[in-house]
């Protein structure tokens, strides 16, 4: 049993399990609901990927690749306990409110480099990052 994300273990587990994409660290995002189990997010250039860990555990479930065509945009909002990501899709719309205490040895760096020092921002919009 894990006591804290680490952005290598997660990154070198999609590089198993995909050996045909190239993966860069700075790129993750956690995605947490309550309790639920953690949506961790890698941000590809052409690609997105969803792994499921379990909150628990820390331990992977799964890993799914989606595609950036059904995203229409992505944001992120800082508040004061909690980091917000709004994936908006074509069908519905995921809102994830993680923790700021999360154990990640990633997120608020990778986050913090996708916000660039705003309180909110639109990451990703029309088929690209902005």
């Amino acid at each position: 049993m894990q006591f804290k994300l680490k952005e290598e273990e997660i990154i070198s587990f999609l590089e198993l399990k995909y050996p045909e994409k190239e993966f860069e660290y700075g790129r993750l995002l956690v995605g947490q609901h309550k309790r639920d189990d953690l949506d961790v997010y890698y941000f590809g250039d052409t690609f997105l990927m969803c792994t499921i860990i379990s909150f628990k555990t820390f331990e992977i479930k799964e890993t799914v690749e989606l595609s950036y065509d059904a995203v229409n945009r992505i944001v992120l909002k800082d508040g004061w306990l909690f980091r917000k990501m709004r994936i908006e899709t074509m069908q519905k719309v995921l809102k994830y409110g993680t923790s700021k205490l999360m154990l990640t040895d990633f997120q608020k760096d990778n986050y913090n480099k996708y916000i660039q020092g705003q309180k909110q921002r639109v990451i990703f919009e029309n088929g690209h990052f902005v």
